[in-house]
């Protein structure tokens, strides 16, 4: 089902055979990310996170391949002729009027062209047309996501919390701290 056409482009649903390169664009796009939080984390800290029967980008391209096959209709793709560009994921709880963009991106080349917006637009119209009242996007505060915090703001999210995670690597000792 196509949401809305543009300059050439579609915004559609997404259908299964998709996935090829919705998953090539999800390591693409999110291997910046990783390093950035790996580079905070440690590299072993980040192992003892990870779930260790799966690389990092299986785990990410099966957090969107898990939700079209929950909801098929949560998940949308950008292309222009025959080629994907783009994808959104997002996630709506109906009794909670609460509606969530969730993994998405832009592959580099078409990047800085306002297409994120493009599609951060629509999703937030869908979520309207469903009764959603509250929009919500969680995105870091690391070098990464300068342009996911740039287009989310662009599309009116307008109230944010920052968070801070802590880790400790506890193999490493912590000086200081002697159990009493």
């Amino acid at each position: 089902m196509i949401v809305t056409e543009r300059d050439g482009m579609v915004l559609r649903f997404a259908r299964i055979e998709d996935f090829p390169k919705i998953d090539e664009i999800t390591v693409i796009c999110y291997t910046a990310i990783h390093e950035s939080w790996v580079a905070m984390q440690s590299e072993s800290v980040s192992e003892v996170l990870g779930n260790p029967t799966m690389t990092w980008e299986e785990r990410k391209t099966k957090q969107n391949r898990d939700l079209f096959a929950e909801h098929p209709e949560w998940v949308w793709v950008l292309e222009t002729g025959s080629d994907i560009i783009g994808f959104v994921t997002f996630k709506i709880i109906s009794e909670r009027g609460l509606g969530s963009i969730d993994n998405n991106g832009i592959l580099p080349q078409h990047a800085g062209k306002g297409l994120g917006k493009f599609m951060y637009r629509y999703v937030l119209d869908y979520f309207r047309k469903e009764g959603i009242n509250v929009a919500f996007v969680e995105t870091g505060l690391d070098d990464p996501h300068i342009p996911a915090r740039k287009a989310y703001e662009s599309v009116g999210f307008d109230r944010s919390a920052p968070v801070v995670f802590y880790w400790q690597d506890l193999r490493k000792g912590n000086p200081g701290s002697t159990p009493e």
